[in-house]
């Protein structure tokens, strides 16, 4: 009778033993998800804050701004999870919704393009403009309480900035083959740069601008080709022309 006390005993210890240790590991799963969950929406966080704060190379529309703050709510609400900060996040969602309503009725789009001024700042553009995509893009997707089309129309305006960076970027270069006179070069770039415009369809001022100068760059270095090409036959017109005086002159030796 003691003996089968004892192995009852046993395996209730047992029991209670691996349940106890099945609730130990679901609870620390818990908070290392909640760690995780936290943690990317930090991340998130920080990185709408950084894009907000440096707008200097990149002009963001009021769309693009209302994103990266609905961003930050929804990252927000997710960081609520921990109980200890669930003040301090209903507070900041309150300022970050008085924020986007202000944006909403005050804020005006700034259109101005602003050309790279070298190869390291394009790069850092274009890896902005692409982020920025990527973000409108997972946004739209998780139900951010903006108008598609609106969404749309600001992920075609930053095509068009790609566009735009990288035309802006070969003419620099385009201006510095043709300084060293490496015409061939020059002309590669032209013809790659008016290839882009004609593939990308895209009406805007600014690229028709851009256009009209990469042709009339290639129909001069076109003309300065075909004159280089008649100077030597010109040269050797000119050389029978003389020759020709040089004979009429001296030729007949025996009137001497």
């Amino acid at each position: 009778m003691f003996i089968t006390i004892a192995v009852i005993f046993v395996l209730l210890a047992t029991f209670l033993l691996i349940i106890i240790n099945m609730y130990s590991d679901y609870v620390s799963r818990r908070e290392q998800d909640a760690r995780l969950i936290a943690n990317k929406a930090n991340n998130i966080i920080a990185e709408c804050e950084e894009l907000l704060l440096n707008q200097s190379q990149v002009a963001f529309s009021k769309t693009l701004v209302l994103v990266l703050h609905y961003r930050i709510i929804r990252a927000l609400r997710k960081r609520a999870i921990d109980p200890k900060r669930r003040e301090e996040v209903k507070e900041r969602i309150a300022n970050e919704e008085r924020m986007i309503n202000e944006i909403k009725q005050t804020y005006k789009d700034s259109n101005a393009f602003k050309a790279p001024e070298n190869d390291a700042m394009a790069l850092t553009q274009l890896r902005t403009i692409r982020h920025l995509r990527g973000i409108l893009k997972s946004e739209m997707k998780s139900g951010v309480p903006i108008n598609p089309t609106l969404i749309n129309k600001e992920d075609r305006r930053l095509y068009v900035l790609v566009l735009k960076v990288n035309l802006s970027n070969l003419i620099q270069k385009v201006f510095e083959m043709k300084r060293l006179k490496q015409s061939g070069t020059c002309k590669t770039l032209i013809e790659k740069g008016l290839s882009v415009i004609k593939q990308s369809g895209v009406k805007d001022n600014w690229i028709q601008e851009k256009e009209d100068l990469l042709a009339n760059m290639l129909n001069g270095l076109n003309a300065e080709k075909k004159s280089s090409a008649a100077k030597p036959k010109q040269d050797a017109a000119q050389g029978q022309d003389d020759k020709s005086d040089l004979d009429e002159i001296f030729g007949d030796k025996k009137k001497w």
